[in-house]
């Protein structure tokens, strides 16, 4: 997952945010996660004209692994991350205790939030 921004009136800050390139994209066409799969996002900070962007998941905690340079993670049982820019890392978690449903993420800097980073996990019972 690429955290980016983009300055489209070149005034040197960013108008919109996003995961993946597209604004809000996520709300529109949630991400689908089946429940009784672990989930590994490897997650990097791209945003321009901003020196820090973040990671926050709701109703759920992750283990995150800096830079992606341990086998044992970095943090544990956290459900926000900041992250430098150009700086890398991977989260894991999972769904499986939880209800089916939609479970939002988002930056956790309010304006990022509202120009566009922000999205929903679609989580679903296993596929028969």
């Amino acid at each position: 997952m690429v955290m980016n921004a983009f300055d489209t009136n070149f005034d040197g800050a960013n108008e919109v945010y996003a995961a993946n390139t597209v604004g809000q994209a996520y709300m529109n066409v949630p991400i689908r996660i089946d429940k009784s799969r672990p989930v590994r996002i490897y997650l990097v900070n791209v945003t321009e004209f901003d020196p820090i962007n973040s990671f926050h998941l709701h109703a759920n905690f992750f283990d995150y692994y800096d830079t992606g340079t341990t086998l044992t993670p970095t943090l544990r049982t956290v459900d926000l991350i900041m992250q430098c820019q150009a700086q890398r890392g991977i989260l894991e978690f999972t769904f499986a205790d939880h209800e089916p449903g939609m479970y939002m993420f988002h930056a956790h800097q309010s304006e990022f939030t509202e120009l566009g980073w922000v999205g929903m996990f679609d989580v679903q019972e296993p596929a028969a």
